[in-house]
């Protein structure tokens, strides 16, 4: 990647926010490697030239998480920076900082962050923004695919659980805001362990509560240390997924996040069989004229 930037500031440097999703080193004599990278969110990407000026505040990876720093804006697009004004952000306040590039459906992650925007409950909120900030996780449930009839387009394993979040959310009406939050957070990230099941069909949701638990493990910790409770309660209803349709399920808002994955899937398979059923009766009638 070959880089020129203006050295002729026009501008003041920039807070930016987003995902670094390429890094390449460069030797610098003596010196620390000067490092070429892009960083990307929802909105805009850069080519940025970064100078590491301190061996303790090098960057050597691409971190799994969102990242602010200070650019120095040249021509359009191109922009130096230095390692020392980088801060590696694992709660971010926004879902915004993963990079448009790399969705299949962009849209789907605006949703989900005026979606959870909305939440009164800070820690909840922030407890989604760690799971899906981290690109590692956040872009494969954005682009993931369910392995049910009807769900195997990239993107219907997000839009398919913020269905279930809202679905469980409205379902939860009379019940306390934090409890109505808890269950829409549990139907959001229900799923969230079929990122590493993608092949796996029939789908086995045992594997998928195991996967998904071994997926939020330290972020439950974290919450648990503010919300004890609400972290329980989220463990609970996503353990209990795999018991779809028992009768002996105990807790309410597990059964409703139950409730709601079933009743989403259903109509999402049958819209995506309806849109798919239209799509070729246009192109035959196409065809024929």
């Amino acid at each position: 990647m070959s880089i020129v930037v203006n050295t002729t500031w026009k501008t003041e440097p920039e807070i930016f926010m987003g995902t670094i999703t390429h890094l390449t080193e460069i030797p610098n004599g003596e010196g620390l490697p000067v490092l070429e990278l892009t960083i990307e969110n929802s909105f805009e990407q850069y080519q940025v030239v970064m100078f590491q000026p301190h061996r303790d505040l090098q960057l050597t990876k691409i971190p799994d998480c969102a990242v602010q720093l200070v650019l120095w804006e040249g021509e359009r697009g191109h922009a130096v920076s230095r390692s020392d004004t980088v801060i590696l952000l694992d709660t971010p306040d926004t879902l915004l900082h993963l990079p448009e590039s790399k969705l299949v459906c962009p849209d789907l992650v605006v949703d989900i962050e005026l979606f959870i925007d909305a939440c009164p409950v800070q820690s909840l909120a922030d407890f989604v923004r760690r799971v899906l900030g981290r690109p590692s996780v956040g872009l494969c449930f954005l682009n993931g695919v369910m392995q049910e009839d009807g769900l195997q387009q990239p993107g219907c394993l997000a839009r398919h659980s913020l269905e279930v979040a809202a679905r469980s959310f409205d379902a939860c009406r009379g019940y306390p805001d934090e409890e109505r939050w808890v269950a829409a957070v549990a139907g959001l990230l229900h799923g969230v362990g079929r990122i590493e099941l993608s092949d796996s069909k029939p789908v086995d949701y045992l594997k998928v509560a195991l996967k998904g638990l071994g997926l939020l493990a330290e972020d439950l910790k974290r919450l648990a240390q503010e919300l004890p409770e609400a972290a329980r309660t989220i463990q609970f209803i996503i353990a209990s997924m795999y018991r779809i349709g028992s009768p002996t399920q105990p807790d309410p808002k597990a059964m409703v996040v139950q409730s709601s994955h079933l009743l989403a899937a259903q109509l999402q398979s049958e819209l995506m069989h309806t849109a798919s059923t239209h799509l070729a009766s246009a192109s035959t009638r196409l065809t024929s004229s």
